[in-house]
Parts: structure tokens; sequence; C-alpha cells
């Protein structure tokens, strides 16, 4: 302890002042869920720079997340400030230090020397669905016969990029991979008796990975010539860069002094190997202080590369500097997030983990002052009742004002549909997070499937859906017509039966009986439907298929374009931002679509089909784990639903994990035979880095086919029970440590199929742990009697069809009918001709625009969602917003708006984004600056203020709030706890670059941002402060007669916007 910095540095627990203080080498800290390792990790930098073992450039600390890296890096400029505070440290003036993510400093370290390997690696790295494009091209382009295979074109584009993405992270060679498949092949065949389904399966996938190797290097070879890498591409790059020459380790040793890694638990083998030829047993001087920080126990990602074991084998690749590996381990048990209760399911998890084989694991002890918490568990009858149970679980607690925050944590995005409609019958808002969660949700569906029937005549399960949704909404007899109609056109054609011989010769027979099989031609035909004999249709059926018809080809015309463009035409088409609006209310019912569109625009960007677009849609809905993506963000206005993969690295107040079912959660399947024997997407485990840790396979000393194929058998029960069932339990750990307050765990027997299931082995460990500290049960349906049926089979559900969507308002609308009916209409208004009706929609702009020239004044309506700074002009001059909605302008971006956005982005990375080992040259979505000493200006003047000591609560907020019907759209620079005493209070902050004061309409954006903030938190509006900091003059102007929402909704509410023609 250094004598001048004294009590300065608090650790909370024992285990923490260990971890802050140890010594400069090599060590393991295990941190427990919730622990505060982040706080530690930033006392540890503060330990270090105070008593003079590092200067902060020259700690390096390395994680996962942007998010992750910004609150590591906001503790340690927070530290690291009041250090230079005090007494005796005011020559501490830089609190920077190179905070980044794994893929970042990868990124790095390529740039910096991939000259010596002569690759371009300037270009930011493509994204997941870039490089999907790029397999799907190289896989349908493929003209190699040498390839055999009979899956779908998807399901070999996921194989081709999941054998190359492990050929990369374990370094494996294609002649390697080939010569083991040749190997296995021989043995094979030498064996006596006859082959069975076994050994044949084995056989097949050798083949077909080697026959894969091809385009595997095809693949990659394509890319590295055009520099299109990946972030697999460029850490195998960076991993090999740093194993093949020396000197480069010399220079990051020599920058980096001490090494922060956390979350080491999911580093890959590429990461490891890179970290460990810089800084570990690669290098003569081994021993550097590199400190890893994570939890076996959340190693979850061994299906995307990452190795359970790696926090185990951790003093294998970074030794002490004698070399020996006896390193330093410490542990934080101590849990801050979960109360008591919840820690018991976790404990009783963490130690079947341990019984498993998992020696690392940490029991969690609860906080100082924890509360009691609740546990409720239940089995209940079917999958419904469970869902039901969840959403009235919830409705208990729900008080969108009280700041609480729900999720509901699924294993299977096949749960989420049952969920979120049980949650919307309790009138509760509903969340899902994730692409692949967003396509089962129905307006994403409903789109999706649309879009299908654009672009796919073969789309047979959409197009049903369409029929008999609620705009066409067909009729048995209408539906039966037209497959008579189709089935006689397709004979007519001499339609051939090529595809079925196909499907009997690939040995899927039944693939005969699906519905696309003969659905294909039923979109075709209704180009043609004016053709068909009417008799067989009822006549409303009719004429709303030539309607369809007619707005299909208008529909698919849209198909070359763009997207986004094609997504809103069908939306509008739908009319589903009405529809949701009525649902859900205007200012939450469009964030599932708005979502939707933006996953669209971002594969749009890399150049993508709609057709490629659809086809991405399904590998990502495929994907139980779940795409990469952030760490979710929080939100106490709706309830979450998402995966327990993605909700790893949050927290929430109140969660729920269902489906605890066998087959579900864990969500293993026994005979899907997902290892390196039948699958031709895994390298032999013998080839990987971690092959240490996985089941060997072998047929020496093995004979008989019959030998064989029980040899195989045991391998994939031992690949089950070692790899994927530990999985899944440290899956369950996660799932129940997110829960801070309230978690509710459930099962059911009865799922969609003929035999019951049983609650799991995880749900028995939960109970257990529940029944023994005080948990509640509320349900317990006992196991159904060997013979009963399903009830959800034995009493199905049933229906009118077609359905009357307008339930108790059927006689209110048919009066209305009867109105409109009733009134004297030209006969020209009712022509279901698509050219007359385009005709009529001319003579109304025509008149329209006849009036408006006769009138002094023309009247603007608003448009249904408006910005802030719209809303600030409507304030200060309507007749000329009027004239901007009327006629836009385009208007570039001057020298001024991107010094603004230059610092706004500059000012956000101070507390969010933290990769201070890049300059803004790194940033591709901002155009680069000239050398711009403004710039440098109003950085400078903005640290010297009071603001830049402060931690803000958020920054960079984005919202939408309707006020009067509006959707305003906004974005609040930052947002800080109020300094005038009010503990629960806050100051919304908006900075300005300029030096002039602006008006009294300006302060409307304040009172916009102040009542957004007011909706998002919570928070009582009158305790919230609204500010203009003028960052060049230093000025804090804070109004102190801000408009409130009812000022608001007069502002929107009485102007009518005339403006002179």
């Amino acid at each position: 302890e250094h004598p001048k910095f004294g009590s300065q540095i608090k650790p909370i627990t024992k285990h923490q002042s260990a971890i802050i203080s140890s010594g400069l080498e090599p060590a393991v800290v295990i941190a427990g869920a919730g622990s505060g390792k982040t706080e530690t990790m930033s006392n540890r930098v503060l330990y270090l720079v105070a008593n003079g073992f590092a200067t902060p450039d020259q700690i390096l600390g390395l994680t996962f997340t942007r998010k992750a890296a910004g609150e590591l890096s906001v503790r340690i400029r927070k530290r690291l400030r009041q250090l230079s505070q005090i007494k005796g440290f005011e020559h501490i003036t830089s609190t920077s230090t190179a905070v980044t993510t794994y893929h970042s400093y990868a990124g790095k370290l390529l740039s910096e020397h991939a000259i010596r390997y002569g690759i371009d690696a300037d270009a930011d790295p493509l994204g997941e669905a870039a490089i999907w494009q790029i397999a799907s091209d190289v896989v349908r382009n493929w003209s190699d016969d040498s390839y055999r295979n009979d899956s779908a074109v998807s399901t070999v584009i996921k194989d081709l990029l999941g054998l190359s993405k492990f050929m990369l992270e374990h370094q494996v060679k294609a002649s390697d991979i080939e010569a083991i498949g040749n190997e296995m092949l021989e043995k094979l065949a030498a064996l006596g008796g006859g082959t069975n389904e076994d050994t044949r399966a084995v056989a097949r996938a050798m083949r077909q990975r080697n026959s894969l190797l091809p385009m595997v290097d095809a693949f990659m070879e394509r890319r590295k010539a055009a520099g299109e890498l990946s972030f697999d591409d460029q850490m195998s790059l960076a991993a090999d860069i740093a194993q093949n020459f020396e000197d480069v380790g010399t220079l990051e040793r020599g920058k980096y002094t001490v090494v922060l890694l956390d979350e080491y638990q999911d580093t890959s083998q590429s990461q490891v190997r890179m970290l460990s030829s810089l800084y570990g047993n690669s290098v003569k001087e081994t021993g550097h202080p590199v400190m890893a920080v994570g939890d076996p126990s959340q190693a979850i990602y061994t299906w995307r590369g990452a190795s359970a074991g790696t926090m185990a084998s951790f003093h294998k690749y970074f030794p002490k500097a004698d070399g020996q590996t006896g390193i330093q381990q410490f542990s934080l048990p101590t849990t801050f997030r979960n109360d008591a209760i919840i820690l018991a399911a976790a404990n009783a998890i963490s130690a079947q983990i341990k019984a498993d084989g998992g020696q690392q694991v940490v029991e969690l002890e609860a906080r100082n002052g924890a509360g009691p918490g609740e546990l409720a568990y239940g089995i209940y009858e079917t999958v419904e009742t469970e869902s039901q149970a969840i959403a009235e679980y919830f409705k208990t607690m729900w008080n969108p004002d009280s700041g609480k925050s729900f999720a509901v944590l699924v294993r299977k995005r096949s749960q989420i549909a049952s969920i979120e409609n049980a949650l919307h019958e309790q009138g509760l808002p509903v969340e899902v997070i994730g692409i692949g969660g967003l396509i089962h949700i129905p307006e994403v569906a409903d789109v999706v499937s649309l879009m299908k029937i654009i672009t796919d005549p073969d789309a047979g399960s959409s197009l049903m859906r369409h029929l008999t949704g609620p705009r066409i909404n067909l009729g048995p007899r209408d539906i039966a017509a037209l497959g008579t109609f189709s089935r006689e056109r397709a004979k007519a054609m001499h339609a051939d039966s090529k595809s079925f011989i196909k499907k009997i010769a690939a040995g899927n027979p039944d693939q005969l009986e699906a519905d696309d099989q003969f659905s294909g031609s039923i979109i075709d035909a209704l180009d043609e439907i004016t053709s068909a004999k009417k008799s067989g249709f009822s006549d409303l059926g009719y004429q709303r298929l030539v309607t369809f018809a007619q707005d299909l080809r208008r529909l698919r015309s849209r198909a070359g374009g763009q997207i986004t463009d094609l997504i809103t035409e069908i939306e509008n088409y739908l009319t589903l931002e009405s529809e949701i609006t009525l649902r859900e209310g205007s200012q939450t019912g469009r964030r599932h679509l708005d979502r939707f569109l933006d996953e669209a625009s971002k594969f749009e960007r890399s150049g993508g089909s709609v057709s490629a677009f659809l086809d991405w849609l399904d590998v990502a809905s495929d994907e139980e784990g779940g795409l990469k993506v952030g760490a979710p963000e929080v939100r106490t206005d709706v309830v979450q639903i998402l995966t327990v993969h993605m909700a790893k690295g949050a927290e929430w107040d109140v969660v729920a994990v269902p489906g605890l079912s066998e087959g579900t959660f864990p969500g293993v399947n026994r005979s899907d035979p997902d290892n390196w024997l039948k699958n031709e997407k895994h390298v032999p485990f013998a080839l990987r880095g971690d092959a240490h840790e996985l089941p060997h396979f072998s047929l020496d000393g093995i004979n008989k086919n019959s030998d064989a194929a029980k040899a195989i058998k045991a391998f994939a029960s031992q690949c089950v029970d070692q790899i994927k069932m530990r999985e899944e339990m440290r899956l369950a750990y996660v799932a129940v440590t997110r829960a801070r307050t309230h978690l509710i765990c459930t099962s059911s027997w009865w799922r969609d199929g003929a035999k019951s299931v049983s609650p799991s082995n995880i749900f028995t460990l939960i109970a257990g742990a529940a029944s023994a500290h005080g948990g509640r049960l509320i349900s317990d349906v006992a196991a159904p009697d060997d013979g009963v049926e399903n009830p959800t089979l034995e009493n199905p559900q049933t229906a009118t069809w077609p359905r009357d969507y307008l339930g108790e308002k059927r006689a209110q609308f048919d009066a209305a009918l009867e109105l409109v009916s009733s009134s004297v209409v030209h006969p020209l208004v009712e022509s279901s001709d698509a050219e007359v009706n385009s005709w009529i929609m001319d003579a109304h702009s025509l008149i329209t625009e006849h009036r408006n020239r006769a009138s002094d004044t023309v009247t603007v309506p608003l448009p249904s969602r408006l910005s802030t700074s719209t809303l600030v002009s409507l304030h200060e001059n309507p007749q000329e917003l009027a004239l901007n909605i009327r006629r836009p302008m385009p208007r570039g971006q001057d020298q001024y708006s991107r010094r603004g956005t230059a610092f706004h982005l500059w000012v956000e990375r101070q507390f969010t984004d933290a990769a201070t080992l890049f300059g803004d040259e790194y940033l591709d979505y901002l155009d680069p600056l000239d050398d711009d000493s403004k710039l440098e200006d109003l950085k400078a003047a903005w640290l010297k203020s009071g603001f830049a000591n402060r931690t803000p609560a958020r920054v960079e907020v984005p919202f939408e709030t309707t006020i009067a019907g509006v959707l305003i759209r906004g974005r609040i620079d930052a947002v800080y706890k109020s300094r005038d005493g009010a503990g629960d209070g806050f100051q919304v902050v908006d900075w300005k670059t300029g030096s002039k004061q602006l008006g009294k309409s300006a302060q409307v954006q304040l009172a916009m941002y102040r009542l957004a903030w007011a909706k998002l938190s919570g928070c009582d509006i009158s305790k919230i402060s609204a500010a203009f900091h003028y960052v060049p003059t230093g000025i804090t102007d804070q109004p102190a007669d801000l408009l409130d929402e009812d000022a608001l909704i007069a502002l929107i509410t009485s102007v009518d916007a005339p403006t002179p023609e």
C-alpha cells in the first residue's frame, strides 16, 4: 500500500483485496456471476498506477463487447481521476488505458503487420450476413462434380461456414482433414459383416467432408484475395503473426507491461494462441503479468469455438517466470446481484457442474444486506398453461412506473410464440430480442411470408398463411377451387415429375407428401386467376383472389429494388402500422417492425438481394444459440423475451425460465449426430487445439461392422454427456443468475407430441434448492398415467373457418358498410379494374392540386412521426416548416455539422466505447475530417467542464414517445444524476458545439428530452432538469420554465401550419 494513498482503496471484500494487491505475475481469477469483477479490475489498475508499477497507458485490458469495454474504461477513468486529485498524485494526468475488445486488438495487430503476409487488412471486417452471402455465392456457383451432397443449398452453406470456421479457429489444414477421412474410410471398408446405418452414416460424412474441402479452400482464397476478411479471419491471421514473428511479441510486451483478460472462459483457440504467443509460454521471458478473469460455469460458447476448459488450462499457456505452472489463483465468490434464494438455485446447479468435472467452480455467497428474494417453481399440464402461469405471475408485479425490469429467457425460439401470446392476453407490452426471435412475431411473420410469396413460387406454406389471414380470409371452398385450378393448369402444361424422382432417389420419399411439393404452381396460377372457372369459387372469394393477384404483381415489381423499400411497401399493403398501433399503442407498437427493418438495412448494405435475405433469415431462425449480438439493452417499459445465450451479460429484477423439460432445457437430442463422425461441418477432434478435453474415437482393434456401430454409438453418447449436457448445465447457471430478486422456473408434461415429457434434471435441481430454502411451489400437476393422450390432441382447439376477424365489432361494421353501400356512388368507383382505379387516383390528385392553387393558403398535415428538431421548427416558424414538408430540399453535411457529429461521437466514446487503442480513422461510419484544430479545441474545452469528471447514468439515449397521436423520435446526449441534493433526480444535458446561445424555441427540445426521460426512467418529471451545455464557452443554460406534457400537446394540436401558395 502506498503511504500517500492510504485508505483510498476500499475493497468490498477480502477476496477483492487479495486480487487488487497481488504480485506482478500470471494469475487466474474465478469470478462468480455478479461478483463485481469490473470494479475489482478497475481497482487493480488504480493500485498498480498509485504504487508506480505501471502508468495508465502501459495497461492493456481486453473483453468481448464494446459495452463491457466501455464499462471497464469508465470505472478505470473514474478511479484515476479520483487518484489525481489526491495530494501527492497530481502528476498523474493521463486517465486513459488501452481497454478494448479481443477482436479490435487482433484487428489492430493485423493492420500493423499484415504486410508480412502480403495481404490487405485495411478494410473493415465483414459481418456475418456479408460472409454468409459470399458463402452462398460460392455454393450456388460451384461447378466441380466431385462434390456430392443431396442436402438443401442452405444446409451446404451452413456446413461450409461451419467447417471453414473450425479450420481457422484450430489452424487445421485441409490435407490433414482429408488424410483422417481417407483413413477412416479405409478402416470401415475393411470391416467384416454387413454394413449398418451407423457405419454408412460415418462413411457418408467422411466423403462429404472431404469433398467439401475444395469449396472451403475456394471460399477462403476468394476472401483473402479480395481483402474480404471476417472477424474470424482477422483473429486467425493475428494469431499466426503473433506465433510466427517473435519481434511482434517483443513490441507488444514493451507497450503493455500489465495485461487484464476479461471473460477469459469464452476465449477461442485463436485468441489463446495469439495472446500466449505475445505474452505467455511462446516467449522466452515467461511470467508476464497477465491476469485472466472469468467464470468457467458461464462457458456457454463451445459451439462457437470456445473451449470449456480454457480457465483450467491457463497455467499451461501463461506460466510463471521460472517456467513453473503453479500460478496465483483467486476467487470472487460474493455476488452483488442476486438475492439469497436465487443463489441457492445457482449453487445447486454449480454443484452439479463441479460433479461433472468442473473443478474450478465457485460457490456463490450472498452480499451483506442481501434480500431473501423469491423463487417460484411449478409443473403444469401443457405448454399453454405454463405460459399463462408466467404471464399471470408477471402481471401481479407489473407496474411500468416502478422501474423494475422483466425478462423471459427461453432455451429455444420455438417457445416464444406461446409466451408472447400469454403476455399479450394479460395486457403486458412485449419486446422480442434477436432477429431469430423476431421472425416468430406475428406482424414480422406476415411480412416475411409475403416476401417469400413474391420471390419463391414454391412457398406454399406462406401462401396459405396469407390466404387464410385477415386480409383475404378465404374459406375451404375457395382454397379447394384454387387447388383444382392449379392442378388443371399444371396438367395442361404437361408438368414433369423430375423433382419427384430426385427426391425418391435421394432416399426421402416422405417429402413427396409435403404441401410445398404441390403448391408452387398455385402461386404461379394466381397470375392467371381470371381464366379460372368461376363456378368453383364463391363470388366474394373469387373477387378477393383477383384483387390479390393484382396486388401481388405490383409488389413483385418492387422485388428487384431495395429490401427495405419492399418491406415498407408490404407494411403499407397489409396496413400493419394501423393494426399494431391499435393493439399496442403508437409508442411501442412498431418496435418489432422497426428492428426488422434495421436488420434488413444491415443486410442490404452488404449488397444482398431479397432472396438472399430470406435465406439468411432461415439460417438466423435455425441457429438456436443465436447470431453474434451484443448484450441486450435492458428496458423497464416492456417484458423482454430472448434466448439464454443472448441474455449473458445482462440482468433483470424479475426473470422467468420456462420449458425445463427433457428435450427443451436441456435442449439435447441424443439422436442428433452433432459430432465429427457424422456431421461434416466439424473437424476431427484429434486436430483441434482442445483435443485433450474431448472424447476420443478409434476403430483400432475393431474388425466387425456391428462392433464399429457400438463404438460409434458410445462415442455419440460421450459427446452428448461430456460436451452438450455439461454446456446445457452451464447455460442453466447463466439463466438463473440473471435474476436479481424474483425467479420463476417452470416445466410442463405436454408439448405437441403424442408422448409426455418429464421435468428435466435442471428443474429437479432448482426445485430441490427451492424446497430447502423456502421457495414457493405454485403448481404441481402429477405425471400423466400410461396410455393417456396429449390433452391438446385429444381435445383440440376448434374455430370457425373462415374466421370472423371482426368478432364483436361485426354488427357495427356491417351497419357502417350498409350506410356506405346505400349511398349513391359513381360506377367507376366500384370498378375492380386496376387501370381504372389508377385513373381515379390520378383524378383525385388533380382535383386536390386545382383546389390548392385556387386558395391563398394550403393546410399541410403534420407527418405521423417527427424529430425533436422538427418540433422546435414547429414552435419557431410553422409556415417555414410547412414549406419544408411540402417541398423537402436535400441538405449536405457541412464542416460544422460534421465537426458536431465527430464531437458527439468522441464524447460518447469517453463513456461507452473506450477503444482507446485506435484513432478516429477506424470509425467507418463517419466521414474522416481534415486536420480540424477546432474539433480538438472542443474536446479540450469539454474535458475542463464539470461534466467530464461526472459519470453519466446514460449517454446517447434513443427514444420514441407519442404526443397527441404523433410519434416523436430523438436522442438524448447525456443523463446525469442530479447534483442538487435530490438523490433520485436527473439532469438531461444536450451538448452544443456552437457558442451562440439559442432562443426560447430551442427549449422545446429540452422539454421533449425531459419528458422522454421521465417516461423511460419512471422518474417524476418534476425531479428532472434539462440543460444546454455550450462547449466552447463552458456555459450551461438550464431553463426553469420548460414546457410540460400538456403544453407540448397543445403545441402539436393547435398549429395547422398554413403556408402561402
